[in-house]
């Protein structure tokens, strides 16, 4: 059988996966939510309350999260006596 490969229409181009993925990633906050299992607007509410640790701006408007500070957090939420306040 031979291998067919897919030409792209013109002007458009593939998305490929990248070969490079570090190992304490940057999330963006579509992604931190997710990974907290969470709503967007939900984890929106937590980072005003301080449940999510600060954003990192790569830029003015683009807030970012490493997903270990994200992990550690959702562990310390997890470990927390339900009664403390």
């Amino acid at each position: 059988m031979e291998s067919v490969t897919r030409i792209p229409p013109r002007g458009r181009r593939i998305r490929r996966k990248p070969e490079y993925i570090p190992a304490d990633p940057l999330l963006t906050a579509a992604e931190a939510a997710a990974e907290r299992g969470q709503a967007l607007s939900t984890f929106w509410r937590d980072v005003a309350a301080g449940r999510v640790p600060a954003a990192f701006y790569v830029s003015p408007r683009c807030p970012r999260w490493r997903l270990s500070e994200l992990r550690a957090a959702l562990e310390a939420c997890r470990a927390a006596p339900k009664g403390a306040a």
